[in-house]
């Protein structure tokens, strides 16, 4: 097994995202063949389903969950803003063309507040290939 760890930024308003290689290190082929797709947010439960384009299993995939908060007023804003980022792994292992869906839902819940609203975003930030032996 191959550990390999890269960004990949994921609006829930897109579709798909390619993941986007930034460490010298990472096997380019590999970070274009791991994508989110479907990500939506209903209350606090993201959702959505990491596809596998390449040709070996994956596991371990490393979720980043941003809560991005935006003051209805940005030119004032407060000062105790509640955004925050948490870290999630799928259990589950992806087998080449497959996909594994997501649902995460922060350890503590978002507050309801009437000054601003959260964005929410989803990266991979890690993934474990699986390699045979003797490849």
């Amino acid at each position: 097994m191959v550990s390999r760890l890269f960004p990949i930024a994921v609006l829930v308003a897109a579709l798909a995202s390619p993941v986007a290689a930034t460490d010298p290190t990472l096997d380019a082929g590999l970070a274009s063949d791991v994508i989110a797709q479907n990500v939506s947010i209903k209350d606090d439960a993201l959702t959505g389903s990491i596809v596998n384009r390449s040709a070996r299993p994956l596991r371990e995939v490393r979720l980043q969950i941003t809560y991005a908060w935006m003051w209805n007023d940005e030119y004032h804003p407060g000062s105790d803003a509640p955004g925050r980022t948490e870290y999630y792994t799928l259990a589950a292992e992806i087998p080449p063309g497959g996909s594994a869906p997501f649902t995460y839902r922060p350890n503590t819940p978002l507050p309801t507040r009437k000054d601003g609203r959260f964005i929410p975003s989803v990266s991979v930030v890690g993934v474990t290939e699986v390699v045979p032996p003797g490849q």
